[in-house]
């Protein structure tokens, strides 16, 4: 049996990301969506937006500095810009992007973000994820990212190696996310929602 790989680990991780939120999409009711579980909350749709968009982004725009699925023209006129990649944004916004972007949608464009990462990642090695990417640098390629509040949520992730974006946006925090939405989607079936809003 061939010793496991630090890449190995990566790919499982990414994979799961794709995954959970595959499988959190494919359950996912219209009603709870768009719902709000509890005051000051985040609406799922919003969070599973957001998960989608941190792929996309962590991939594309700040490991290698080249346009997202999201830019392309598809998809570019499809979710609001300012939402950026859903960091840093205010709430109304992101209940607009909830309320807006049915998963179905989501779902489609998953499938778009998805082909173009796991190719890319399948050229990777354990010295190319070593690198470190020129995060700010690619941020300005886009109009929005280098908002004061956009920029602030993702600022210290600067000069580190693209293993670590890996394992954090594309790992750590979609998991984290996760765990919220399904906190949320319970607590909407628990009927503990308040009225849409």
């Amino acid at each position: 049996m061939a010793p496991m790989r630090a890449t190995d680990v990566l790919r499982m991780l990414l994979k799961g990301s794709f995954g959970m939120l595959e499988e959190r999409i494919g359950a996912a009711r219209d009603d709870e969506w768009r719902g709000r579980a509890l005051p000051g909350t985040s609406k799922p749709g919003f969070i599973i937006w957001h998960c989608a968009r941190i792929l996309d982004w962590t991939i594309h725009s700040a490991v290698q500095g080249v346009p997202e699925v999201a830019d392309s023209e598809r998809w570019r006129e499809r979710f609001p810009r300012e939402a950026a990649y859903g960091a840093g944004i205010p709430a109304a916004l992101a209940d607009q992007v909830a309320d807006s972007t049915p998963a179905r949608l989501v779902a489609e464009y998953l499938v778009e973000v998805r082909t173009p990462v796991l190719a890319w990642f399948d050229r990777q090695d354990d010295s190319s994820l070593e690198a470190v990417p020129a995060l700010q640098e690619h941020q300005a390629l886009r109009p929005g990212y280098l908002d004061p509040s956009v920029w602030a949520e993702v600022a210290d992730l600067n000069g580190l190696p693209a293993w670590q974006l890996l394992m954090r946006p594309a790992g750590a925090h979609i998991r984290r996310h996760m765990g919220e939405y399904d906190l949320l989607v319970e607590a909407l079936r628990a009927g503990a929602a308040t009225p849409r809003g």
